[in-house]
């Protein structure tokens, strides 16, 4: 045999296990992985349409309860992203995290208050008061 075959069968051998994985593996496993990569990055506005009831019931829970107003009834003033540490899983980062803030207005019984809520994900939203004040509505 040539030096040439030699080279191109060695070479050919080389290409097609390429990290130790043969190319109809590496195709396949791409082929597998690929879609779930895709499908876990989802957008903000799905992100923030996924959290958003989780949000609204848990400040609806808390102002309920600090109005003392069962019927009392919430509105969505505000909504965005936040990135903690400045670094969020869809900036490159990797290291931060990602939260939904929404700013929700609860009002009932004639009185009203807002919450800055936050949710990590649906199972996990905090309702803050920004100044802890409860105003009373002029009827």
């Amino acid at each position: 045999m040539k030096n040439t075959e030699k080279f191109n069968s060695v070479n050919s051998q080389v290409q097609q296990t390429r990290f130790g994985i043969s190319r109809p593996v590496r195709i396949g496993l791409a082929t597998l992985v690929l879609p779930m990569i895709l499908s876990a990055c989802a957008t903000e506005a799905q992100f923030l349409a996924q959290n958003a009831p989780s949000a609204m019931n848990t400040a609806l829970t808390r102002g309920r309860f600090e109005l003392n107003c069962p019927q009392a009834t919430g509105t969505v003033l505000s909504q965005k992203v936040t990135y903690i540490n400045g670094l969020g899983m869809g900036m490159g980062g990797g290291g931060g995290y990602e939260w939904t803030e929404y700013t929700i207005g609860v009002r009932g019984c004639g009185k009203s208050v807002v919450f800055e809520t936050m949710c990590r994900d649906q199972d996990n939203c905090n309702a803050f008061a920004g100044n802890g004040q409860i105003i009373q509505n002029q009827q």
